[in-house]
């Protein structure tokens, strides 16, 4: 299973297919009522119904219920999505004037039918939350490991998705050899002779240790492994619950044997990825021109100098390009050189901040997807004098550069906006992970993910 679907995968998946379940009862049992008959299973208004109210839904991030989850704001949400979706297909029907007797979309029923859906869907997220709070257990890690690595690791614990809880074991390198596993009855217990050190159910064992490990400490960890134990290495527990890959804890050796990266190996991948590609661009500066040239207008009235902003980028393989935005910074602005964009920054005009909260600034970074220069999707491409500073700071920098920079991505999403040597090598670790675990399906939640983020002015 892809590893950015595992949090709360099962729970999520079951609140899908309920709300599907759920309003297609509602509509029916609406259906039957006021027309005498139920609703056919396979009528196109139905299946755009469901598929619009799942995905505002989705989009409202009320599919991930955890036990830190808060009730009053996940309701919100629920009802939010559900009042989303309601007004989108209300306008539609509006439009179309769709309001046949034997449609979904009759006088009334459609109003009926989501009130009803809101309130079923809300009372059972409410009571899922109450027997998460009540009876859930959190997943539970032990650590194995006494120094950077470990620190790094807790350091990190908040940032983890999912439920997931870490016990540390701070035992330093040299002691491992002595330890003694052991597992019975789903318990771990690790002895010290003649003390005992540990001993709880957990789901599995990460190793952060900074040096390698002695071989009687590996045969202790095969043993039980067999036996059932996950044990996990710290770059494997960073990709499968951070959603990341850690590079500072990372070798040469790594790179050269870790599974993925099939996008860098399938040509098949490449071209399939291009031609979604050519299509989204195409299509949306057809449609998005009216937008595209009111917004240019707007630039102009509200400040003086050009439209757009032409700047130079790294794309694949370190190739420059001149990347186009609409200029939402003072003319000159970079006078004095190149500067990290900061939050709140004075450089930006009043117009330029709310394109930059929409993030319709990028717009017409469609012709560069267009071009080829980009990918819809993909590492943000920086400037060539920032990326010789990044390359002597950070290791692999230069890795990010084996796709195409795209419009967003997956650090966009996951990490919120950077301006320091600090949060380009993070964001990096999510740029890496992308890369390794390419995949369409994974482009697609991107994508979604990207809606929710600009819909509530967070990340990147």
């Amino acid at each position: 299973m892809f590893n950015w679907l595992r949090p709360n995968l099962s729970r999520g998946l079951l609140l899908v297919a309920h709300d599907v379940c759920a309003l297609y009862v509602c509509i029916g049992i609406v259906h039957q009522i006021r027309l005498g008959v139920w609703v056919r299973h396979h009528d196109i208004s139905l299946v755009a119904v469901i598929t619009v109210t799942v995905a505002a839904l989705y989009l409202l991030n009320v599919y991930v219920i955890s036990s830190q989850e808060s009730r009053t704001k996940l309701l919100l949400r629920t009802f939010l999505g559900v009042a989303l979706s309601g007004g989108l297909i209300g306008a539609t029907i509006y439009l179309t004037k769709t309001t046949d007797v034997s449609a979904v979309f009759y006088r009334g029923n459609l109003p009926l039918s989501m009130f009803g859906f809101a309130i079923w869907a809300s009372l059972v997220r409410y009571l899922v939350t109450v027997f998460i709070h009540r009876y859930g257990r959190k997943p539970k890690w032990l650590v194995i490991g006494d120094g950077a690595n470990a620190e790094m690791l807790a350091a990190r614990q908040p940032q983890m998705a999912g439920d997931i809880s870490l016990d540390f074991l701070p035992e330093k390198d040299p002691d491992l050899s002595k330890l003694e596993l052991y597992y019975y009855d789903d318990m771990v217990k690790v002895r010290n002779p003649p003390g005992l050190l540990y001993i709880d159910r957990v789901s599995g064992l990460v190793l952060a240790n900074d040096e390698p490990l002695p071989d009687a400490f590996v045969t202790q960890m095969m043993t039980i492994r067999l036996k059932g134990v996950p044990i996990l290495d710290l770059a494997d527990f960073y990709e499968r619950f951070l959603l990341r890959v850690p590079v500072l804890q990372l070798a040469d050796q790594w790179f050269a044997l870790s599974q993925g990266f099939s996008l860098l190996h399938h040509n098949v991948q490449w071209k399939l990825k291009r031609f979604i590609d050519v299509v989204i661009s195409a299509l949306g500066l057809v449609c998005l021109a009216p937008l595209i040239v009111l917004i240019g207008l707007l630039v102009r009235l509200t400040s003086p100098g050009p439209i757009l902003y032409n700047q130079t980028r790294c794309g694949r393989r370190g190739n420059t390009f001149r990347l186009h935005k609409f200029r939402t910074m003072v003319v000159d602005a970079e006078r004095e050189g190149a500067k990290w964009a900061q939050p709140n920054d004075p450089r930006v005009t009043k117009f330029g901040r709310f394109l930059r909260n929409i993030r319709l600034d990028e717009l017409p970074q469609l012709w560069n997807v267009l071009r080829g220069q980009m990918s819809f999707i993909g590492p943000r491409p920086e400037r060539p004098d920032l990326i010789e500073e990044l390359e002597r700071e950070i290791p692999y920098y230069d890795l990010r550069h084996l796709v195409k920079p795209g419009i967003t991505g997956w650090a966009q999403i996951m990490y919120p906006y950077g301006a320091s040597v600090e949060d380009a090598k993070n964001k990096l670790e999510f740029d890496l992970y992308y890369i390794k675990n390419y995949s369409l399906a994974l482009d697609l939640y991107i994508l979604l993910r990207t809606i929710r983020v600009v819909m509530f002015h967070s990340g990147r």
